[in-house]
This record gives structure tokens, sequence and C-alpha cells, in this order.
């Protein structure tokens, strides 16, 4: 996909988190708009940086995504994850031209964009 259409903002339509069978939790992310390829790989990026969400996985599949192996009992899964899309959208977001992926302040060293 152009870089065009993956600066642009992911709106939100629907977060659903519902219990698997095999007793993890699972979320269904409704988005307007499908994301491009350097969305979804920061997503996973985010996920596997994110406390309590480590060990989850990420797919796409035209407006949705899904994330499984989420720990269940685990409080705060809705605001976790909303964290991690607002993460991931400043991952790929550029500012002033850039990448916020990684920034260099000024002494060399790496800090990174995400929550």
């Amino acid at each position: 996909m152009g870089s065009a259409e993956t600066v642009k903002t992911l709106r939100i339509l629907r977060v659903e988190v519902m219990p698997l069978d095999c007793g993890e939790t699972a979320v269904v992310v409704e988005l307007a708009s499908a994301p491009g390829r350097a969305w979804e790989k920061a997503l996973k990026r985010v996920l596997s940086e994110t406390d309590g969400l480590e060990s989850a996985q990420s797919r796409c599949d035209g407006r949705f995504v899904y994330i499984i192996g989420i720990e269940p009992g685990g409080r705060g899964t809705l605001h976790r994850v909303n964290q991690v899309m607002a993460a991931t959208h400043e991952r790929v977001a550029p500012r002033n031209g850039h990448s916020l992926a990684t920034r260099k302040p000024p002494n060399g060293g790496m800090v990174s964009a995400s929550l």
C-alpha cells in the first residue's frame, strides 16, 4: 500500500473483547478502513513491547484486526488495546516527514515511541 494510505488516521468503529473456550481472551477491532502493511507491522511490534500483551498475536483481515492470546483475568484489556492502537498509529504517522518508530535524542541514544 502507498505511504499516503499508511499515514491516514485509522478510525476505530467498534472493539469487542470476548473470552475463548481455550481460556484466553480475544479482541476484535473494526476500523473504518483497511490498514496498510506498515501499520500491521507496527502493531505486531507494539504488541510485543506492551506489558501483558507480549504473547498476544495480531492478524488483520480487511478492516478487522484480531488480537488473540491475551491472558484472561487481566484487568484493563480494553484500555491496553486502545493504547496499543494509539501507539501503533504514532509509529507510522510521520512528524516533520520522519517516522516515529525510533527517535535519536541529542546524546545519540535511542528512544522508543511506544506508550
